[in-house]
């Protein structure tokens, strides 16, 4: 098995990337990103910046982890924010780099945030750190006092923390979603946005760059998403045999 940043959470949604940088490296997904989204592309090792403010732990050894990346390919994205043109800063996934270059690989798997407040790349730090390994009561301190002493144990670092030491109640359930109707919202909301898009189509040199940017990530997120869906579609127990759908 391999280390728990290449759990199998991204598997199910991997596509290949460049060969170039090895036929290992896929843009997968998630599961630890707390409500931020962004799209997932190769971003050149040598685009992110070497500071390392949101790392909460040592990487280790990361020998194992460089095993399972060369044997399995790198499941997981890391996180990273925009810092300017052609600049990234790395937000989770220290262990993982440390591995690419370990390899000697020039390019990793990333998920790209273009606007991310400092408190919000903390909030995934932290939530991608509690998510890969099951920390003991005294690590859990440990994170705590490190966070307490860069001035960083906020409401919401506090009450991850709190929630991991089972201080905290566990949050309620979530109600049960009503699938139909989820759907036709979104499929509504969905044909705002294009009427939107079209309307500012026109007015788009206008619009700011950055502004722009975000634009095209949210699209570029949606673009990603086409082949699942066609894939979810080819399965669906409501198609004929031959795999045509039924009418």
């Amino acid at each position: 098995m391999g280390e728990p940043e290449q759990s199998a959470e991204g598997a199910a949604s991997a596509s290949p990337g460049s060969s170039a940088a090895g036929p290992e490296l896929h843009a997968g997904g998630s599961a630890a990103s707390p409500g931020f989204s962004g799209s997932v592309e190769i971003l050149p090792l040598s685009q992110i910046e070497g500071d390392e403010i949101f790392r909460l732990r040592p990487e280790g050894d990361v020998a194992g982890l460089a095993q399972s990346i060369a044997r399995d390919g790198q499941l997981v994205p890391v996180e990273v924010r925009l810092l300017g043109p052609g600049r990234w800063q790395l937000v989770t996934g220290f262990r993982r780099v440390a591995a690419l270059k370990l390899l000697r690989r020039d390019r990793v798997s990333a998920r790209l945030h273009d606007a991310l407040s400092d408190e919000q790349a903390l909030s995934l730090a932290l939530a991608d750190d509690l998510a890969r390994r099951d920390l003991g009561e005294d690590e859990l301190h440990e994170l705590r006092e490190r966070l307490q002493g860069r001035g960083w144990y906020g409401p919401s670092a506090q009450e991850a923390i709190e929630r991991a030491l089972g201080e905290l109640p566990p949050p309620p359930e979530p109600e049960e979603l009503d699938l139909d109707v989820f759907s036709r919202d979104v499929a509504a909301r969905l044909t705002e946005l294009s009427q939107d898009l079209a309307t500012i189509y026109d007015a788009w040199p206008d619009v700011e760059p950055e502004l722009r940017e975000q634009i095209r990530a949210q699209l570029r997120y949606a673009r990603d998403l086409l082949p699942f869906l066609a894939e979810s579609d080819s399965a669906s127990p409501d198609d004929e045999p031959d795999g045509s759908p039924s009418r």
